[in-house]
């Protein structure tokens, strides 16, 4: 435990070591469950998770461009950290804007930035770059030493590391605050169909690093995927060697590998644990009470009933993302809201909030605290599933417009003479990617088709919907009530 707690105390005191902090800590979890040391990990995650006071990821009133390739156009990691930041922060206006693109590299970025990125306004820019800027193409199923082929992918890394330096000091002369993450891992490890382009996950790693570099010379924060997801990634291996936080394709991460994605950002950015820890004694004292206000606290003769307003709602999660609670401390370090009511009588209680009945609880659970967010049938919880079910529909339209900046910054669409109608669009298109033998491609002019004259009108619903969650993440006041169990 003594150099658990001295590496602690570097990470309170190092601003700059806070990320690898978060690294060992997970290290520290995989070690834990190896060696099945259940109440070790507890403790670790103690010392280490919570190492510096905790605060809100944006401010109010921030605009929030998230940046990237196919990864972040998929955009469901930061839809779960939008998620979180409206159910937990429900007072504040905080915009998330995608600006993904698939396919894209550093270049794409730069020759978009006015028109697609800056047109937002932003405050805020997260980053993440680089699984296509490696070239995945150089990379075969074994090993090489072609002098050319080498010579290639060093000169496309270092054209990354060129490009993504502009970009950041693009972003940063413009004030915009800028916080970088490192790329997701290629699976060139797992058992797949798929084929293997062995070396391109020790190529992402190069770029990691140099993220790493670029935020250490601009004092930026950065999220580490590359080593976290890595690191689950081996351990998954070792009893299914079929096992990833990837999809088949070993690029694109599933909703498990997107949910560690919104873990790590959480970590990194220091995200409060508490939706609210609702403490009050049997004779109505609130001191231990956290982002919430306890009143009216009547105790009668089989129960006690008081009223509760937390100032956030507990996180929901999806069927999809469960996997990733195995994986990852998510419950223990972001989604604690706690009922705690120390010295109670001896006996079974039966809580129930607002006339719903949420569960039976015994004098030493309820003593302890119980993790009522963990409680799907809580009104706090169902309020939460609407506001995560309205994101989804606007993750819907989100993905439509996506699709339309998609096509016009493909390298095609700008070859185009006349895209003055659809038609003419479609006319200049069809030919070179049915030459090119791309059903991708031509799925996508389908959908463009479709899309483009819808185009304003899924800008309005979506920025109605933007709204629409906010208004519905509004916490409300609700009824306490714990009765005896004879």
């Amino acid at each position: 435990m003594r150099i658990i707690i001295i590496w602690k105390h570097c990470c309170d005191t190092n601003q700059f070591l806070k990320d690898d902090c978060v690294f060992v800590n997970y290290f520290m979890y995989l070690i834990c469950n190896i060696f099945n040391m259940r109440k070790l990990k507890v403790v670790l995650f103690f010392l280490t998770i919570n190492f510096a006071s905790k605060a809100q990821i944006f401010p109010s009133g921030s605009r929030v461009c998230f940046v990237g390739n196919s990864i972040t156009n998929n955009g469901e990691f930061h839809h779960n950290i939008l998620l979180y930041h409206l159910t937990r922060f429900p007072k504040d206006t905080v915009d998330f804007n995608n600006c993904g693109i698939s396919g894209d590299v550093t270049g794409g970025i730069i020759n978009r930035m006015d028109d697609d990125i800056l047109v937002h306004q932003p405050t805020h820019i997260v980053l993440m770059i680089g699984m296509n800027d490696v070239k995945r193409s150089l990379y075969g199923e074994q090993p090489t030493a072609n002098a050319d082929t080498l010579v290639q992918r060093q000169k496309a890394i270092e054209l990354y590391k060129v490009n993504l330096e502009k970009i950041i000091t693009l972003f940063l002369e413009k004030k915009i605050k800028v916080i970088l993450q490192k790329p997701t891992i290629y699976d060139q490890t797992a058992k797949l169909p798929t084929k293997n382009n062995l070396g391109v996950n020790d190529a992402l790693k190069i770029c990691a690093d140099f993220v790493g570099v670029m935020a250490n010379k601009y004092q930026l924060q950065v999220v580490d995927y590359w080593t976290i997801m890595n690191g689950i990634n081996q351990q998954l291996q070792v009893t299914d060697s079929a096992a990833t936080l990837t999809s088949k394709d070993r690029v694109h991460p599933q909703s498990t590998g997107h949910f560690v994605m919104a873990y790590q950002f959480l970590a990194t950015t220091q995200a409060p644990k508490y939706v609210a820890k609702i403490g009050v004694t049997t004779n109505g004292k609130t001191d231990s009470a956290q982002n919430c206000t306890i009143t009216k606290f009547k105790k009668r003769k089989q129960d006690y009933v008081f009223t509760v307003v937390e100032k956030s709602l507990p996180f929901p999660m999806n069927d999809k993302q469960a996997n990733a609670l195995e994986l990852v401390p998510f419950i223990d370090s972001f989604n604690q809201q706690i009922v705690q009511i120390p010295g109670i009588p001896s006996g079974n209680y039966s809580l129930k909030i607002d006339d719903n009945i949420i569960g039976n609880f015994n004098d030493t659970e309820l003593a302890t605290g119980i993790n009522i967010a963990l409680q799907k049938n809580t009104p706090q919880y169902l309020q939460a599933e609407e506001v995560s079910n309205t994101l989804n529909e606007l993750w819907r339209y989100e993905s439509n417009l996506r699709s339309i900046k998609f096509l016009e910054y493909n390298s095609d669409f700008k070859k185009c003479v006349d895209v003055s109608s659809l038609q003419a669009i479609k006319a200049c298109l069809e030919p070179v990617f049915k030459k090119k033998d791309n059903d991708y491609f031509m799925q996508q002019l389908n959908k463009y088709m479709h899309n483009k004259p819808l185009e304003a009108k899924f800008i309005l619903l979506s920025n109605e919907l933007r709204k629409k969650a906010i208004v519905q993440a509004k916490p409300n006041a609700h009824i306490f009530k714990l009765t005896r169990i004879n």
